[in-house]
């Protein structure tokens, strides 16, 4: 083979996933933006309806207030063309009771869902047969719903011109997608026949792919939040439109029965109901025909926002003058936040697709080079991209676990106390720790492919069963024992995972092969946890499940990959000299040692008692849980929950490496221990005292300051015990990892009870207080480490 030949095979390769890489990154972040803009347009269209059918209960209610069955109402079916004349896209209106009697019905027939008197009583969305059914509650006089006044809309209620502008948008990443494929692809050749030295030009490569990444994700976000801020001006004018028709046509019968305008009572509360209904309109005002203002309700005026005006009848002897106009002024307010939104969201995508791209060239090197190391041995080159694609799976219902349990509880009729939230977390992170103790023995007895693809099916299986559970509203309970099996399969494989890490890596790699590792780690939670939270907003909790576990094919095929390498390896050292055999396994535990001699080694358990378990109370019971809840009830959408959580993430990753160099060159870790445990304990401090958006997001990148600190210490100053070389490394790491999953099978139990006992600002205070009594603990009752003896201090350097 020619040395061109050979300079052009890797960057022919980088040049190859790069030009795949792309499509991936461009059809997520398409996903996303067209499933908001059609969400957009149908909370528009239902918004709309439920103001306009309001009013039509609202005279069926009246009727039967006055004493009138429903069961005999006259002219119910006039009633109903009525309403179907003035919402167009209704299919379908029907009264029913709460016994399901159908009590009248005009246009399409179809089954009506049914709505029980016990069921709230407030205005109810239910999707039957292809049809969304937006059913308004009547209320006799003594206030007990005895029927509901239901519209059928299609289940994908789209407008013509969102359907054109979804096209627009398809056309338009497809472009992008396509021109970013063959810039890559230009700058491939360019690359292949530079004259710099291979790495150079190799490196150069990888930024410039990168670079057309992001700058097709950022082109392609310009032009789509152009389209959503058009899509949501025209949502807002059509709903202005239709309610100044229907407002005004109302007005019109009165006026025509000789009712002058004056003297029409409860307009303003109408207003006021149209403007609580929906979001997009600030402000509605009856105006007379000399311009007076006989009736106004919220915001209105050109200042406020776009006026849609529609002129009332005229009235005899006026000289074809309108009686009067109806205007409603549009929210700028809102419409600057929707637009806002899927600004914040572009960024997002941005900086997800990016992490997206680098590791997939991580895999995409691991692949494509050579199948073995220095001396013959495999390497650990396909434990981070197993590792970030399994996290990112598991990663996507992360925020909003314990807010699916609440909206469970509340179907279901139970009480939604902080405990019962933060249970199914708990439940998972303890069935973790279980099979964490488990796996570790697998692995060393059947190979680390064993716990890693029970692990992987198992958590298939737990999406799929929260998938049914959310969609059919099943008991809290069935939930609890869905996440249950999460957490065994997540034990099972991320044991495998370090298995995996530990059996194909060099000792002296194993460090750095680590810490790729648990960055690899951060980046596939980090960027599981924003996606899932976009998709939650969008498809709504029920669909993430599904997705997640379609998301779990991605790291089977990596495992099946490495399980591919590992055997050609095998096959090509079979005839090698015994020094290029593969790494030794951990060596047996000595005399005196096992478990026993784990739990006697007063530096190891110190760490796991006062520093990994208090750490892991403090991080999941933030994070998973208050975090979460905090941010939900003070009216955060789940994007921007998603968004906070990514902060510790980047934390991790930005200052880990730092401090993990920082921990190597000092021989007492001790300091860094206690250092972790006070950035800890300010982080709930932060959050206790702030309990505003800003405060959160301060607490969550303190939170990941404190473990890029401790992380590396921990295992550096925890390992290196009498009693853990008298057991072996293996068992102590498993011991280690079972610690870290008690604690966060903990923390949202020990965070929620203080929550319901004394409050949210005590709860996050005492926590704070179990960080510091930690670290304390932990700095009176260690040793300071030995210096090394002199032949040590030699052999080091």
């Amino acid at each position: 083979m020619s040395l061109a030949t050979r300079a052009r095979g890797p960057i022919f390769r980088l040049t190859l996933a790069l030009a795949l890489l792309l499509p991936v990154c461009m059809g997520i972040a398409g996903f996303l933006n067209l499933t908001a803009l059609k969400r957009v347009d149908a909370e528009a269209t239902v918004s709309e309806v439920t103001a306009i059918g309001g009013k039509w209960a609202d005279r069926l209610q009246v009727a039967v207030r006055y004493g009138k069955p429903i069961e005999k109402f006259s002219g119910l079916d006039d009633l109903l063309d009525d309403v179907r004349q003035d919402i167009p896209l209704a299919g379908q209106a029907a009264v029913v009771d709460v016994k399901g009697h159908v009590l009248g019905s005009r246009g399409e027939e179809a089954a009506v869902p049914v709505v029980g008197a016990d069921q709230g009583g407030q205005v109810a969305e239910r999707v039957n047969a292809g049809r969304r059914w937006v059913l308004f509650p009547i209320r006799d006089a003594g206030g007990a719903v005895v029927a509901h006044l239901g519209v059928a809309l299609p289940e994908e209620a789209h407008t013509a011109e969102i359907g054109r502008t979804v096209q627009a948008m398809v056309a338009a990443a497809a472009a992008a997608t396509i021109l970013g494929v063959l810039v890559t692809l230009g700058l491939g050749v360019v690359s292949a026949r530079g004259r710099a030295a291979d790495a150079v030009r190799l490196k150069r490569m990888r930024v410039a792919g990168i670079a057309v990444v992001v700058l097709a994700q950022a082109g392609f976000a310009a032009y789509a939040i152009g389209e959503f801020r058009s899509a949501v001006e025209t949502a807002a004018a059509r709903q202005g439109e239709r309610l100044a028709a229907s407002v005004a046509n109302d007005l019109d019968q009165l006026i025509n029965k000789g009712i002058a305008l004056r003297f029409m009572g409860r307009i303003e509360d109408n207003f006021a109901r149209l403007i609580d209904q929906v979001p997009l309109i600030g402000g509605a005002a009856l105006v007379g025909p000399d311009g007076t203002r006989i009736a106004a309700a919220g915001v209105t005026g050109p200042d406020a926002g776009p006026v849609v005006i529609r002129d009332l009848t005229t009235v005899a002897g006026s000289g074809g003058r309108p009686a009067g106009r109806i205007e409603i002024t549009l929210s700028g307010a809102a419409i600057a936040d929707s637009v806002q939104s899927r600004v914040l969201d572009a960024v997002t995508l941005a900086l997800v697709s990016a992490m997206i791209v680098g590791e997939g060239l991580i895999f995409v090197f691991a692949a494509v080079r050579g199948r073995a190391g220095a001396g013959g041995i495999a390497d650990s080159r396909f434990a981070r991209p197993m590792a970030f694609l399994f996290l990112l799976a598991w990663s996507l219902p992360l925020s909003f676990v314990p807010l699916a349990m609440r909206l469970l509880a509340t179907g279901d009729g139970a009480a939604t106390s902080d405990i019962m939230m933060a249970a199914p977390v708990s439940a998972e992170m303890m069935c973790a720790l279980v099979t964490a103790l488990i796996a570790g023995p697998m692995a060393d007895r059947r190979g680390w492919q064993v716990p890693v693809l029970t692990g992987f099916g198992l958590c298939v299986l737990a999406n799929m069963v929260s998938l049914v559970v959310m969609a059919t509203q099943t008991h809290p309970a069935a939930f609890i024992a869905a996440r249950a099996l999460g957490g065994l399969g997540y034990g099972f494989a991320w044991m495998g995972i370090q298995s995996h890490l530990y059996a194909t890596t060099l000792p002296e790699r194993r460090a750095s092969a680590t810490a790729g590792l648990i960055a690899g780690i951060f980046v596939g939670q980090m960027c599981g946890t924003a996606i899932g939270a976009m998709l939650a907003e969008q498809l709504g909790y029920a669909n993430v499940f599904l997705v997640a576990a379609l998301f779990m094919v991605m790291p089977l095929v990596v495992a099946l990959v490495a399980v591919s390498a590992g055997r050609e390896l095998a096959v090509e050292t079979d005839d090698k000299p015994a020094a290029a055999a593969p790494a030794p396994a951990p060596a047996p535990a000595e005399a005196g040692g096992g478990w026993r001699g784990l739990l006697t080694d007063r530096t190891f358990m110190l760490v796991l008692v006062c520093s990994v378990i208090p750490f892991s109370i403090a991080q999941v019971g933030l994070l998973n849980f208050a975090v979460p809840v905090y941010l939900a009830e003070q009216g955060i959408n789940q994007s921007d929950i998603g968004r906070v959580l990514m902060v510790n993430g980047l934390a991790v990753i930005l200052l880990g490496p730092l401090f993990g160099r920082l921990t190597d060159k000092v021989t007492d870790k001790r300091p860094f221990i206690v250092a972790g445990s006070l950035a800890a304990a300010a982080a709930l401090v932060v959050a206790s005292i702030g309990g505003n958006l800003m405060a959160l997001v301060a607490a969550v990148f303190l939170i990941g300051v404190s473990g890029s600190i401790a992380g590396g210490a921990q295992s550096a100053h925890g390992l290196q015990g009498a009693g853990v070389a008298r057991a072996g490394i293996g068992r102590a790491v498993s011991m280690k990892r079972s610690a870290d999953k008690f604690g966060q099978m903990l923390g949202p139990l020990i965070v929620g009870g203080l929550f319901a006992v004394v409050g949210t600002t005590a709860g996050l205070a005492a926590t704070a207080g179990l960080m510091l009594a930690a670290g304390l603990l932990f700095l009176l009752l260690d040793r300071r480490p030995a210096p090394p003896a002199a032949g040590e201090a030699e052999a080091s350097s």
